[in-house]
């Protein structure tokens, strides 16, 4: 029998802050098919309040798979039907060669 060893999957943390312009995600660990959720549940905090920006701060992620592009893909869907604005902001070198080079989703994001 073989023993499992989940220790190496990171965890995704997020620290939402708000402000009169709306609301900042802080991340931090690996944006994959198991953290994924955590992120999307965050777009809970977009309100009915058109005008306003969601910015999700990436720089504490080293690695983004295809659930997390699909993830970053529903906040801006999200955004777009609430009148806000995604704004994507300090990926790291790694992640943003995922999200800019390889799938060209740096302006459709805003990645700053």
């Amino acid at each position: 029998m073989g023993v499992t060893d989940d220790s190496h999957r990171a965890e995704l943390v997020t620290r939402v802050t708000r402000d009169a312009s709306g609301v900042t995600v802080a991340v931090e660990g690996e944006l994959d098919l198991g953290t994924s959720p955590r992120l999307v549940a965050q777009a809970a905090v977009i309100d009915d309040q058109p005008g306003r920006q969601l910015t999700v701060d990436l720089s504490g992620v080293g690695f983004c798979d295809s659930a997390g592009i699909s993830a970053l893909l529903h906040l801006r869907q999200q955004c777009d039907h609430a009148g806000w604005v995604l704004r994507v902001v300090g990926p790291q070198p790694a992640v943003r060669r995922v999200l800019v080079d390889f799938t060209g989703l740096g302006t459709y994001l805003n990645i700053a």
